[in-house]
Formats: C-alpha cells, sequence, structure tokens
C-alpha cells in the first residue's frame, strides 16, 4: 500500500513519463496485492484434533461452508444446541461442517460426553493454552456457546455468543440456516 501511494506521489511530483517504469511495476504486482487482501479477510489459521482421533485444520477446510461453535461438556445451553446442529449437519451434508471447539474439556471427557450424547459433528479440543490461543484469535470468546459462521473463501460472515435453537422466538436459528443456505448457493 505504501508503495501505491510512493508511486503515484512520485507521478504527481515528477511526471507520468519518467515513472513508466514504476507504473509497469505497480501493475504486476497489483494480483500479489489482491492476493494478499483476500488473505487478510480470512478467519485465524488453526490446527486442533476431535475426540475420534481426526485432526481439523480451518484452511484445509476452505471451499465448505463452517460453522465454528465454542462450547463445553459443563454448559447447559451448549447441550440444547446439539440436537439442532445434528440436524444441520445432517441436512447439509459434505459442504458444511460444524467444528464444535471445547473451551474445557480433555479428550477423554468428550469420548465420555460423546456416549451420553449422539453428536454427529467433530468435537475438537486441545491444549489449554492452544484453546485459549484460538478464542483470543477470533476476537476473545467470552462466554459459550458463542457460534461463528465461515464462508467457503474462509470468511467470518456471522457471530452470534449464545444458544441457537430451532424452537427459540429470537429467530437465529432460522436466521444461520437461511445464510448457510446463501453461502452454499454461491460460487
Amino acid at each position: 500500500m505504501i508503495k501505491i501511494f510512493i508511486v503515484i506521489l512520485t507521478m504527481f511530483c515528477f511526471g507520468y513519463e519518467e515513472n513508466k517504469e514504476s507504473i509497469i511495476d505497480l501493475e504486476i504486482n497489483k494480483e500479489e496485492i489482491l492476493k494478499e487482501l483476500e488473505e487478510l479477510n480470512k478467519v485465524p489459521d488453526f490446527t486442533l484434533k476431535s475426540h475420534d482421533g481426526n485432526e481439523y485444520n480451518i484452511r484445509d477446510l476452505e471451499g465448505k461452508v463452517i460453522l465454528l461453535n465454542f462450547w463445553a461438556t459443563w454448559c447447559y445451553p451448549c447441550r440444547l444446541e446439539i440436537p439442532d446442529f445434528n440436524k444441520m449437519s445432517e441436512k447439509y451434508g459434505d459442504d458444511f461442517i460444524i467444528l464444535a471447539i471445547s473451551i474445557s474439556d480433555s479428550k477423554k471427557q468428550l469420548i465420555d460426553f460423546s456416549k451420553l450424547y449422539e453428536i454427529k459433528y467433530p468435537l475438537l479440543y486441545g491444549t489449554p493454552k492452544s484453546i485459549d490461543q484460538v478464542s483470543l484469535d477470533y476476537g476473545g470468546i467470552y462466554s459459550v456457546p458463542t457460534s461463528i459462521l465461515i464462508n467457503k473463501k474462509g470468511e467470518q460472515v456471522f457471530s452470534y455468543p449464545g444458544a441457537i435453537l430451532e424452537h427459540s422466538p429470537d429467530g437465529v436459528y432460522k436466521y444461520l440456516n437461511d445464510k448457510i443456505d446463501e453461502l452454499l448457493s454461491a460460487e
């Protein structure tokens, strides 16, 4: 960005003819600049393991619509979301994924929890330090549940602190499903 400013300022001060090479250089870098700007819009990268032994990297999931759900097994509203999230997971198939990031549970706790609750999406965990870093990278997760919707390009498009329930009068569940439909149909 500074380079663009310098080239324009130089053109203004010393004339266009003397600065053709800088303009050509600027054109060559235009694609590089646009690519860098696209990267700036993407959500922060992370890799976490799931309770079933798989590893998930957010960059590897680009091309899918992603719902990050920060939650915990001890959180009652988080538990209430599970049946509705299972429906969403089944409804949208392979082009959509829910990643439930536990803010405080170990692999064993998640395995034990999944024996009590049928969950059709990955339950992610990490060290306290790695989970704190992901939480900070995503703007600071101060309450659970908190959900973040990410488009196919890896950009955050919606965030909601609170339970997303189908039969809640707030309409967030319907809004979220409409938004997912829109994102899945986008090229």
